[in-house]
Parts: C-alpha cells; structure tokens; sequence
C-alpha cells in the first residue's frame, strides 16, 4: 500500500460521496435533467470507485480509513453543492 494509493482512494471516495449526495437530492427535485446528469455522474464515480477497490488494490482493510474519511466529506460537502446548484437553478422540492 503506497501514499498515494491511499489518497488516490480518498479522493474516490470523497468523489463518490458528492455524486451520491447531489444525485440523492435530485431525486426529489422538480428537474429531470438535473436528476439525469447527477445519475450519470453518480454512478459513473461508483463504478471507476469500485473497480479501484475490487481490481486494482484488492479491496484490503488498509483503505478503510481513507475511504471512511473520504465519503464522509464527500456527503457533507455534496450536500453544499446540491444546495448551491438547487439555488442557482431555482430548482424546488416537488
């Protein structure tokens, strides 16, 4: 397990954790394009995040940590993001 390995999980994660964060708002908002981009993008991050984990480094308990690390930030701050791009868009709950 190298440093970067570990900060290149970090980064997945916490990528993993906006997309998943602004996709999860979308859902109840009144825009379905919103909703479609954030899918893609969401599930696009999942799929590249899970290949990182289950191929390329064998999915060991060394990543735990960045990866809890990352995905809690990564909510927290998706969740700013979905906010300021709602605001933005003048995008409402339905």
């Amino acid at each position: 397990m190298t440093f970067w390995s570990i900060v290149i999980m970090m980064v997945m994660a916490f990528c993993q954790s906006v997309s998943f964060s602004i996709v999860s708002r979308s859902r109840n908002r009144n825009s379905k394009l919103y909703h479609f981009i954030a899918a893609i993008f969401s599930n696009g991050v999942w799929f590249a995040t899970l290949k990182y984990l289950a191929i390329t480094n064998g999915m060991t308990w060394m990543l735990f940590v960045p990866y809890t690390v990352g995905t809690v930030s990564g909510s927290v701050t998706g969740q700013a993001i979905s906010m300021w791009i709602e605001k933005k868009l003048h995008i409402g709950v339905e």
